[in-house]
């Protein structure tokens, strides 16, 4: 009995973690060691169709109200004019026959399904209009409800006066005064930006008279600007010259100081415009 024993148990300790599973399957594979599955079953998984459908087509839009009506239907699939009678003299007469009455059953088809249609139409849009209006409702309830007792007993300690609450607007007592300069103070910049948009209409129309109209004003002046011949100011730099690209060095502060010639022409072209600024203020306009 012991030798039978100690034989038993050596077979057991030799056999190990081995299993049926794992005899069949190699150690690569997940299923290598049995894992008892789960009591609760998973969700069903949904088969995957492939493809996709067309978008349906609106059978009665809003440009076409008059659709499901008498008139349409009567369009669309309209009566014979004269009752069709079948011919002896054709071949087949039951033919005839059985297109006449095939094409009875498509007119009667059309419009039992054009008005089946739109009644069904008709029923989802007041089922979906009746339910949009009752969780609109619904929703408005619940929005203006009260608190409920229980959760303002629970509230973390805050003072009830310390809460926000609904305040009217206070009142503004210089808002008239405010508005009232605001008001004068765009007056006056609107006076101001015509006033200087007429003063320069008036500059432009009084300037306008040395302006280039022709061709021989533009010869003219290229005439006198550059004339025919030998011209000394532009041999040199160093003396002034009609030319506008030639007028000599620059003055400086030594020249402009030393000339008394120079100082009193300059004396006297600032009176003159002294002179002609104070008669366009007398005349109010460009002289």
């Amino acid at each position: 009995m012991s030798a039978l024993r100690n034989s038993r148990t050596a077979t057991v300790q030799a056999r190990g973690f081995a299993s049926s599973a794992s005899l069949r399957t190699g150690p690569e594979s997940p299923r290598f060691i049995e894992i008892p599955p789960m009591v609760q079953a998973t969700n069903p998984v949904k088969p995957r169709i492939k493809g996709s459908l067309p978008v349906p087509r609106e059978l009665f839009p809003a440009r076409r109200a008059d659709k499901p009506n008498k008139a349409y239907l009567d369009a669309v699939a309209p009566f014979p004019k004269t009752e069709r009678k079948p011919n002896p003299r054709s071949g087949d007469p039951e033919k005839a026959e059985f297109k006449h009455k095939m094409s009875v059953l498509r007119r009667d088809n059309l419009r039992q399904g054009l008005e089946e249609l739109h009644k069904r139409k008709e029923s989802t849009e007041s089922s979906m209009m009746k339910k949009s209006i009752q969780s609109q409702h619904q929703r408005n309830i619940i929005l203006n409800q009260p608190e409920r007792e229980d959760e303002r007993l629970t509230r973390p300690s805050i003072a009830q006066k310390m809460q926000p609450r609904k305040q009217s607007v206070l009142q503004d007592h210089g808002r008239k005064k405010r508005i009232a300069f605001s008001k004068e103070r765009i007056a006056s910049r609107k006076a101001l930006k015509q006033a200087e948009k007429e003063d320069h209409l008036h500059s432009l129309y009084m300037n306008a008279r040395t302006f280039i109209m022709t061709e021989e004003q533009l010869a003219a002046e290229i005439d006198r600007v550059f004339p025919k011949g030998e011209n000394d100011a532009w041999r040199s730099d160093m003396q002034a010259g009609d030319n506008i690209w030639n007028l000599g060095l620059p003055p400086s502060l030594f020249n402009l100081v030393t000339n008394p010639r120079k100082s009193e022409t300059e004396r006297w072209d600032v009176s003159q415009g002294r002179v002609q600024k104070l008669g366009e203020q007398l005349t109010g306009g460009k002289l």
